[in-house]
């Protein structure tokens, strides 16, 4: 009989979170075999920060009919009607819950969760979590520390995580993210560099600050003097932005997050700042440069990538991509020796406790 797994995911919010998704799955489905893929949608367009002290966004009130209730939907987000899990079903039926990546793996949005992991003794994973802020152990409240302590697994894809999960003694590996193309793609000479793109313009929490967006046109800019170049935009905000910054350009967007593994696929190098368009390009053995400009940054050391900061020269850039294109097959190939090394070490931990 199929299992029914839940994930800790968002879904049409920031598409890194599905680039991870895609790649757990893949890998426990080398273990389980077909199963139901379910998620908890920590999108904050389903869950908002404190959305759980909201009594009406239930399926009970959704099935509820009166004349003027659109109206109380529209002011005040009653109601639940995306299709994910709802934290007041009875989740009896779920076998696994499965924290896939994000550093959202605590916090108010995911408190409904813990709250339905506890209620119903559902066994626990936690696959390439991270961090995005410095915490120690003893600041996470009691219920979450509870969850972490009787799960099956922890792996963290940072030292952060690492350091701030010690006294559970998790285990740092790449994040997921590196499996979610099953094929890497042959590359035999440096032909087309992937521009990611982002914007001070976006929404909070899906933007860059206006630094890094003025230094991301400045170094586009650049770049596409020298080398033939395409944007690529994740979250939709960014789109408009491009046109008007790029006139000219090839720009790539789209809704669906698995439509990114065809757009990168027809690139030979990637440069930018967010870490998993580095990571779905690492998962094809596409090498690249991830631009920090958070404490995220450190999970592209698992993608295989060189790091630089926002700021950094011009010309140095140029430098990496030209040594980068002198060894782009040994970088290649040296993705591919990373992502079977890292799933062959996921399978044996995940064998061991699914």
């Amino acid at each position: 009989m199929k299992k029914n797994i839940l994930f800790s995911t968002t879904r049409q919010w920031n598409p890194g979170d599905e680039f991870i998704l895609l790649g757990v799955i893949n890998v426990l489905q080398e273990i389980l075999g077909d199963f139901n893929s379910i998620i908890y949608n920590r999108s904050p367009e389903v869950r908002q920060v404190k959305g759980y002290l909201n009594p009406f966004r239930t399926k009970e009130w959704t099935n509820r009919s009166f004349s003027g209730k659109k109206n109380i939907e529209a002011f005040f987000r009653i109601g639940f009607y995306d299709n994910s899990f709802k934290e007041n079903m009875d989740a009896s039926f779920i076998n696994y819950v499965v924290f896939a990546g994000s550093p959202e793996w605590m916090g108010r949005r995911s408190s409904p969760l813990y709250d339905v992991i506890l209620r119903y003794k559902i066994p626990t994973v936690y696959l390439g979590i991270g961090s995005s802020n410095v915490i120690t152990y003893n600041m996470i409240k009691e219920r979450y520390r509870t969850v972490l302590e009787s799960s099956r697994l922890i792996i963290v894809r940072d030292e952060a995580t690492r350091e701030i999960l010690q006294p559970l003694n998790p285990i740092k590996l790449s994040c997921p993210a590196l499996f979610a193309s099953k094929e890497e793609k042959e590359i035999t000479a440096l032909q087309k560099i992937a521009l990611i793109f982002s914007t001070h313009k976006a929404v909070r929490s899906n933007r860059v600050s206006q630094e890094t967006s003025a230094y991301l046109v400045s170094l586009y800019g650049a770049l596409m003097k020298s080398y033939e170049c395409e944007i690529v935009c994740h979250y939709i905000d960014e789109l408009p932005e491009a046109f008007h910054l790029f006139p000219g350009c090839q720009i790539h967007y789209s809704y669906d997050s698995r439509d990114y593994l065809e757009i990168y696929r027809k690139f030979d190098f990637v440069i930018g700042p967010r870490v998993h368009g580095i990571g779905i390009c690492a998962s094809h053995g596409i090498p690249g440069i991830l631009i920090s400009h958070d404490l995220r940054a450190d999970t592209a050391h698992g993608f295989g990538a060189k790091i630089i900061s926002t700021g950094t020269n011009i010309s140095e850039v140029i430098s990496l991509i030209e040594k980068s294109r002198q060894s782009l097959g040994k970088s290649t190939e040296a993705l591919r020796m990373l992502k079977r090394e890292m799933k062959t070490e996921y399978l044996q931990y995940l064998q061991k406790v699914l």
